[in-house]
């Protein structure tokens, strides 16, 4: 059922977010908003048709209304609001087209420049050097690729370029000593923090605003999934390939690994980006569903796992390999719930997959206490370690961010609260991850001696 109120409001946020109103304007103009609706409604139009229409009038803020229409979550905007012209044009379409091809083969070329000084993902001996500079050889095209289309200042560039550069001197700089713990975390911990620093690019003056902070997390929900599905279907053309050529008694292995897989994960990275940046229509309509799935799947999952451990008894206590899947398990749940909060209309009622939502939340929190009790215990019986340090760092980062999220769910279900603090928790609690993991990658090294 259309709910009129929830959209004048939706509607004044949006001129909020943008800056460019007082209060008292944003007021008055809603105002003038509401008797256009009234006066429809008294003619006879439903409240969703004098919504519409009244926005559709209100002059000149209706290039406003236009874009607010492609950012709203509800279908009917974009299918009512969007004008034909506005969406991108043919030639605009075939630039970016062409920055995905030029910017995946250089990626992809970037890849095998370390051969050339005889690093190789396949030695076991600088495998992790390899594995440490890999977020250098696709993120900074990426982040090349949002600056272009956003048409970003020479100030963003440097900004952010520069923060490129200063991390990769830094951490091929640094020394590293046996047994390489500080070395393997920051191969961990590195891309996210770049990830991180590539989602400026992306959300460009917005970078600064809970809602730009938001878009990027559902965009980074949509990029993994639609990454997966083009990186299996890439690994299908290489099976076919192996196939075909293995008929003729060729073996195609050796081009496969070395080039197909090479360039096709940097296209994959490219084509990702690109279509879940300007198809956003595809993506909306079926990344919800697949929340929606797999969120009581991982709920079931996630009670089961807990059961099998009580019921048996298995100690984490002792096992490493039990509490690495802990945290796993932790980690990938995080996700899910972050998806779901980004992919939901802030303004609609509570539902079903909100408890559901809640569920997630609190199972998580019991495993990470599970966590973080174990690693305190094997801190106390082994001693500190770089591993074991910041797995504990992380394991209280996750804590922090689950509690305030299940506490603020709470609060929205007793209707103390709107669903937007949840957002603006969730998206502000994005620097502390940055700051962590930047301590992981840049200052462990340092404490630990490289070690």
């Amino acid at each position: 059922m259309f709910d009129l109120e929830a959209n004048v409001r939706s509607w004044s946020d949006h001129l909020r977010r943008r800056g460019n109103f007082k209060e008292a304007d944003i007021i008055e103009l809603e105002n003038h908003l509401q008797d256009e609706i009234d006066e429809l409604t008294k003619a006879g139009l439903s409240a969703e048709e004098a919504f519409l229409i009244s926005v559709k009038r209100m002059g000149n803020v209706n290039a406003i209304s236009q874009e607010f229409s492609k950012v709203n979550t509800e279908n009917l905007w974009k299918h009512l609001m969007v004008d034909a012209d506005q969406a991108l044009s043919f030639g605009t379409n075939r630039k970016y087209i062409a920055l995905v091809i030029v910017f995946s083969f250089l990626a992809g070329t970037a890849m095998k420049i370390p051969e050339l000084f005889g690093l190789s993902i396949n030695d076991s001996a600088t495998a992790l050097a390899y594995l440490k500079n890999l977020s250098f050889y696709i993120l900074p095209f990426i982040a090349a690729f949002f600056l272009i289309k956003h048409q970003s200042t020479a100030k963003m560039w440097a900004s952010i370029m520069g923060i490129f550069a200063l991390a990769g001197i830094l951490v091929n700089l640094y020394p590293s000593f046996a047994p390489n713990d500080t070395e393997l975390l920051t191969a961990i911990h590195l891309p996210l923090f770049l990830w991180l620093i590539t989602g400026v690019a992306y959300m460009g003056l917005e970078w600064k605003s809970s809602r730009g902070r938001m878009n990027f997390i559902r965009f980074t929900g949509e990029s993994v999934i639609y990454g997966t599905l083009i990186f299996c279907g890439l690994v299908v053309l290489a099976m076919f390939t192996q196939a075909i050529f293995f008929a003729i008694q060729l073996d195609a292995s050796w081009f496969i690994q070395n080039y197909l897989i090479v360039y096709g994960a940097a296209a994959t990275a490219m084509i990702t980006v690109y279509l879940v940046e300007t198809k956003k229509s595809v993506v909306e309509n079926f990344a919800p569903i697949l929340a929606k799935i797999f969120s009581p799947l991982f709920l079931i999952t996630m009670l089961i796992f807990l059961g099998v451990m009580i019921a048996t008894g298995t100690s984490p206590f002792v096992e490493r390999e039990y509490l690495i899947g802990f945290d796993l398990m932790l980690i990938l749940v995080l996700g899910l719930v972050l998806y779901v909060i980004s992919a939901r209309n802030p303004y609609d009622k509570n539902n079903l997959f909100d408890y559901m939502n809640l569920a997630l939340i609190v199972t998580a929190l019991i495993i990470d206490g599970v966590a973080l009790s174990a690693i305190l215990f094997r801190l106390s019986a082994y001693g500190i370690t770089p591993n074991k340090l910041a797995a504990l760092g992380e394991n209280l980062v996750l804590l922090v961010n689950l509690g305030g999220l299940a506490w603020l769910y709470i609060l929205f279900f007793l209707k103390k609260t709107d669903f937007i603090k949840i957002e603006k928790w969730q998206t502000s609690y994005l620097y502390v991850y940055a700051v962590w993991l930047g301590i992981v990658a840049f200052i462990f090294p340092l404490i630990f001696g490289f070690n």
